[in-house]
């Protein structure tokens, strides 16, 4: 698995952003074709199904970026979406005296326990700028 892990991110992290990266984008491809596929869909609500869509898919492909760029920073920017995007879904869940998603929980749980390895990985192999000018 060398030839896909980054330096700084778990080989865990690494699989369970594919699985976001695929999942997401074909998710998100699915809800743009047909609005009535995204996830508790309201009738006469197709524009909403559509920007679902795309913004599964948008985080999908960024998620697949980071993992084909071998970047932990990516992947921690690539979580802090997935992290937003799992926040409004269980908000939205609570919203109108709904119930707790219980999956979707779980999936933030997750994505923020990721976004936080990231995070502390990309800071510590900060390196620090060269100076800009020279000693003489």
């Amino acid at each position: 698995m060398r030839f896909i892990k980054a330096d700084g991110v778990p080989i865990v992290i690494t699989l369970f952003g594919i699985l976001m990266g695929v999942g997401g984008t074909i998710i998100g491809v699915t809800a743009i074709i047909d609005p009535t596929t995204a996830i508790d869909f309201v009738d006469g609500a197709d524009k909403m199904g559509i920007a679902w869509g795309g913004r599964n898919t948008g985080l999908g492909v960024a998620m697949l970026a980071a993992v084909m760029l071998r970047s932990v920073g990516a992947y921690a920017a690539a979580f802090s979406g997935a992290v937003w995007r799992e926040l409004s879904d269980v908000i939205a869940g609570l919203s109108d005296g709904g119930s707790l998603n219980v999956p979707f929980a779980i999936i933030l749980v997750l994505e923020l326990v990721c976004l936080a390895i990231c995070v502390r990985n990309t800071i510590a192999m900060r390196t620090p700028a060269p100076d800009p000018i020279p000693a003489r």
